[in-house]
């Protein structure tokens, strides 16, 4: 058996601009450029850590006002389905696991995927990682992460699994290629292909 980790927001759904906005609710001089910077590692402690950046008190509530805006694309939906039928899937987050199943459900995808590991389990992906491995009993040369962010390339290198990082999210491509994930792409097309060559 191999696993594909999934990354939710900036991979599955498009939420990098309501996310942004948001945060600005709360830090009126957030740059993108600052907003960024805060999934270099893991966000949770990057919000912790950061004494410019106050944390939205209502941030998830805020995000899921909007949740109905948000789209898994139909190219991905496709590969959903495609991957599910010879891996296991699962996603792991930072957004609570309601939310993430609530808009999962609207894109008809949420059968998919085996687990939903968000930030109400734990805030870090090392440890939902490492859960994962251990309850399917699967080594880290069978699994894969797909992400959208440097800090997780960083957590997944933590528990020897390799990543794949997508340039349509949170981060740019040049920010992406210095973290040295096993791959970068820019289409879901380009995503299957990229996990035929390292599962």
């Amino acid at each position: 058996m191999k696993l594909i980790l999934f990354d939710f927001d900036g991979v599955l759904v498009d939420t990098f601009i309501v996310s942004y906005e948001i945060s600005k609710e709360t830090n009126e001089n957030l740059s993108l450029h600052m907003f960024r910077s805060l999934f270099n590692g893991n966000i949770y402690n990057s919000l912790k850590n950061n004494p410019k950046v106050k944390q939205h008190p209502k941030f998830f509530e805020r995000y899921e006002e909007q949740s109905r805006e948000f789209k898994v694309p139909q190219p991905l939906q496709d590969i959903i389905f495609e991957l599910n039928k010879d891996y296991k899937l699962a996603i792991v987050s930072a957004t609570p696991s309601a939310l993430i199943t609530k808009i999962l459900k609207q894109a008809n995808v949420l059968e998919c995927f085996s687990d939903i590991l968000g930030g109400d389990i734990h805030t870090s992906k090392v440890v939902k990682n490492k859960m994962l491995l251990e309850k399917y009993k699967i080594t880290s040369e069978n699994a894969v992460f797909i992400t959208d962010t440097t800090g997780d390339i960083a957590e997944a290198r933590e528990c020897g699994i390799k990543s794949i990082a997508v340039t349509w999210g949170f981060h740019e491509e040049e920010n992406l290629q210095k973290a040295n994930p096993a791959k970068v792409v820019s289409t879901p097309e380009d995503l299957l292909k990229a996990l035929e060559e390292i599962l």
